[in-house]
C-alpha cells in the first residue's frame, strides 16, 4: 500500500468514521470469545494499524476487556447505530484493531487464525491456515512490536 494513501473507515450510519494514514501491521481472524461478544459475529477479520497513523472522529461507546494476555483492550462502538467500528490493544502497545469489512479502500490478506479453542460451533478454518489455539504466540507479538512499533514489551508486573 503507498503510504501516502488514506483509508478510511465508518460505522454503518456514519456517525463514527476512521482516518488511517499507515499501512496495516498484521491482518489476521480471531475466534475469542470477547470479540464475538462485542461484535455479534461468529469471529471476526481485523487489520492492525499503529496508533499515531489514526484519528476517530464521532462519539462512541466503549466496552473494555482483560484481552488474554491480562492487558486491557477496548471496543469502540457507535453511540447511534451500535455498530462496532474498531478497538485499541493494550498488549500490542495500542496498536488499533480495525474490522476490514468497514475500510476503503482495503482488501483483508489474513496471516493467521487465533484463539481457534474458542471459535464458535459451526465455524470452518481452511485446513492450510496458519492457526493458534490462543492468542497471538508471544514471540510473534515481541517481533511485532519491535518490528512495527520499535518497542519491546513491558514484563507483566
Amino acid at each position: 500500500m503507498n503510504e501516502n494513501k488514506k483509508i478510511s473507515a465508518e460505522c454503518a450510519c456514519g456517525q463514527l468514521s476512521l482516518e488511517i494514514e499507515t499501512a496495516p501491521v498484521a491482518q489476521l481472524a480471531c475466534h475469542c470469545s470477547d470479540c464475538r461478544k462485542a461484535t455479534g459475529l461468529p469471529y471476526v477479520e481485523i487489520a492492525f494499524f499503529e496508533p499515531s497513523g489514526c484519528k476517530s472522529h464521532g462519539q462512541s461507546n466503549k466496552l473494555t476487556m482483560k484481552g488474554g494476555s491480562g492487558i486491557d483492550k477496548t471496543y469502540y462502538s457507535c453511540r447511534e447505530c451500535g455498530s462496532t467500528l474498531y478497538a485499541t490493544v493494550g498488549a500490542l502497545n495500542g496498536a488499533w484493531a480495525v474490522i476490514p469489512s468497514r475500510l476503503s479502500p482495503f482488501v483483508l490478506e489474513p496471516h493467521l487464525h487465533i484463539w481457534t479453542s474458542e471459535k464458535a460451533d459451526g465455524v470452518e478454518i481452511p485446513l492450510s491456515a496458519t492457526q493458534t489455539l490462543k492468542g497471538v504466540p508471544e514471540s510473534v507479538r515481541d517481533l511485532f512490536i519491535s518490528t512495527f512499533f520499535g518497542k519491546r514489551l513491558q514484563p507483566k508486573q
